[in-house]
Order: structure tokens, then C-alpha cells, then sequence
């Protein structure tokens, strides 16, 4: 059975959404075998991700990507 690998990048605040406030949501990406989803965390659960240290970066600096933070790969176990 082939393992399937996992990894999150974090892009930043969304700034797309009218009837919220700009500054709740974190729009990030999941890449599951390399495809890519997109998924909106709170401003309070990333926060919390990067205090435990989920997150590999600081989140303080954006790459030529446009990503502010990721994990590391995870990799299925058998």
C-alpha cells in the first residue's frame, strides 16, 4: 500500500471574506500526495499551532511562494 504523505502551508489572512472580520480567518492549504485543498483556520487555532510548534517557521516572513509558515512533511505509517 502506497503511504500517503501530508503538509500544510499557511498563507495568511484572508482578506475575501465581507461578513467577518478581516483579522479571524487564516487561509491555508493542505497537500495530500500533492494535491492541493484549501481550508480557513481561526486566527486563535494558528496562533495556538505555532506556540506548539506545528509550524515550522516563525510566520513573521512570506516566501517568493506566498507562504508564511508550514509543517514539516508527514508521512503515513504502515
Amino acid at each position: 500500500m502506497k503511504k500517503r504523505k501530508l503538509q500544510i502551508d499557511v498563507m495568511g489572512l484572508e482578506p475575501d471574506f465581507e461578513h467577518i472580520r478581516q483579522d479571524e480567518l487564516i487561509r491555508c492549504k493542505i497537500y495530500i500526495d500533492g494535491r492541493a485543498c484549501m481550508f480557513w483556520t481561526t486566527k486563535a487555532n494558528y496562533e495556538s499551532l505555532t506556540y506548539d510548534k506545528f509550524f515550522v517557521r516563525d510566520g513573521k516572513t512570506q516566501d517568493c511562494a506566498g507562504v508564511i509558515n508550514t509543517t514539516n512533511m508527514f508521512i503515513e505509517e504502515e
